[in-house]
């Protein structure tokens, strides 16, 4: 019996190796999106935390002028780091969601050309079989005739 050949394997392990880098390539992205994630919210509990430091010194009326203007200097410094993490975190998404998108394209390539490898496969063993039972077919009847 011959053994069974596919003669798009090499397409269908490129197919795979495609898969395997967008794979690593959404997992990246995956990865910046939420590093980005974390020092947004890392910068929003310093901002949190300065609000609240101006609001203790003003209830204890230890405020003066200067501490005033400085923290608003960093109230300022503040949301516009804040602004470029959110339009970064919203960049790093987009990618992520780009990255996801050509996973699935990669995955359903890779997954077409294994469903037509199976169908060939059964085509094969359907085809196999046939010729196994021709064979003994005949074999019977050889040996039907040599007995008569």
């Amino acid at each position: 019996m011959r053994r069974f050949d596919f003669r798009l394997d090499p397409v269908l392990n490129l197919r795979r190796a495609a898969e395997d880098t967008a794979k690593r390539a959404h997992a990246d992205a995956r990865r910046a999106a939420a590093l980005q994630a974390a020092a947004l919210a890392d910068l929003q509990a310093a901002e949190r935390r300065a609000k609240d430091d101006l609001r203790d010194a003003q209830r204890a009326r230890e405020l003066v002028v200067g501490d005033l203007m400085a923290h608003q200097r960093f109230a300022l410094s503040l949301a516009r780091s804040i602004a470029a993490a959110r339009r970064k975190l919203a960049d790093l998404e987009a990618a992520a969601t780009a990255a996801r998108e050509d996973l699935v394209a990669a995955a359903r390539a890779r997954k077409a050309l294994e469903n037509l490898r199976e169908r060939r496969h059964q085509e094969w063993t359907a085809e196999s079989l046939r010729e196994e039972q021709k064979t003994l077919d005949e074999i019977g009847q050889s040996v039907r005739s040599a007995l008569r």
